[in-house]
């Protein structure tokens, strides 16, 4: 009786473990929510009709229009919609509160860091950068914008919170199952 009361509280003490620390030990940075160029949101910072356009990360210069909207405190979208009818949105991030560990976890996820926004037109600040592809003006279909990534639910907890509830269904089932027998 004494091995199978040991055997449950080393189980318990897992998924207690798994609950309430390992979540927390691998608490991560996410970035801003980006609307899409198909339906902007967010004030206008600034708006040109025609011009050259520049998209960072990208040594081709583009003729069209170019709308950048201010997201948040931190977050700015940029939607070019280029005389060819290609659509190019650059989510603009600043990220002067991140550590350089988690600026490169975001570059090995796609994301581009350009040091000094003012280049750009923007705060003297660090930004992280990453460009979507979106139909403009309804060239190339309806609707359009490439999948920026998976949204972070947070729902962790809830996975393993089940796991702790089925693990300790099956092992009390087999507990009196033992004992009825």
């Amino acid at each position: 009786m004494t091995k199978k009361s040991s055997l449950f509280s080393i189980i318990f003490s897992l998924f207690f473990f798994l609950i309430f620390l390992v979540p927390f030990s691998f608490a991560a940075v996410t970035p801003p929510e980006f609307p899409s160029c198909v339906n902007p949101q967010g004030t206008v910072r600034v708006s040109y009709s025609s011009g050259t356009h520049g998209v960072p990360g990208v040594t081709t210069s583009y003729q069209g229009s170019d709308t950048v909207y201010n997201i948040s405190d931190n977050a700015l979208s940029q939607c070019l919609c280029t005389d060819d009818g290609e659509g190019i949105q650059t989510n603009w991030w600043k990220v002067s509160s991140l550590t350089a560990n988690e600026i490169e976890s975001f570059k090995s996820q796609g994301w581009i860091l350009v040091p000094d926004g003012s280049v750009w037109g923007l705060e003297n600040v660090a930004y992280l950068t990453k460009n979507a592809n979106y139909s403009c003006r309804g060239i190339g279909g309806v609707g359009g914008g490439d999948v920026l990534g998976l949204a972070a639910t947070g729902n962790i907890k809830v996975i393993y919170v089940l796991l702790l509830i089925g693990a300790s269904s099956l092992f009390a089932g087999f507990f009196f199952n033992r004992r009825n027998s």
